[in-house]
């Protein structure tokens, strides 16, 4: 599997369980697994398997596909993929109203880089 596949699976982990406010150790033993293994996952040295996928996005609640589909286009640092990952996990958890503030707030940000 190509490094930027594996990094994004790594952020999207990171990014799904820092959003429902736990820590490694809790959702290590929450899926059966050591907090070792799911920091290797984490860090992108391991890539988990389909059984622990599952595992985590019942754990976390997430659809499976929010830990496997991501923002990969192009080549893009570890900490830029960490940081799309955490703000798509920040933005699903917003209400409706709060959720059209964010977008007016972004799409000025995008305006002031024209």
């Amino acid at each position: 599997m190509e490094s930027a596949h594996k990094e994004q699976i790594a952020a999207a982990i990171r990014a799904a369980r820092r959003a429902k406010g736990l820590t490694q150790e809790a959702l290590a033993e929450r899926i059966n697994r050591s907090s070792a293994s799911l920091s290797n996952l984490e860090r992108a040295q391991a890539l988990p398997s389909l059984d622990t996928l599952i595992l985590i996005a019942a754990a976390l609640d997430v659809p499976i596909s929010n830990l496997v589909e991501g923002p990969t286009k192009g080549r893009k640092s570890r900490s830029r993929i960490r940081d799309e990952n955490e703000l798509i996990e920040l933005i699903r958890s917003l209400s409706t109203d709060h959720l059209r503030i964010a977008r007016i707030q972004i799409e000025a940000l995008i305006s002031t880089r024209r």
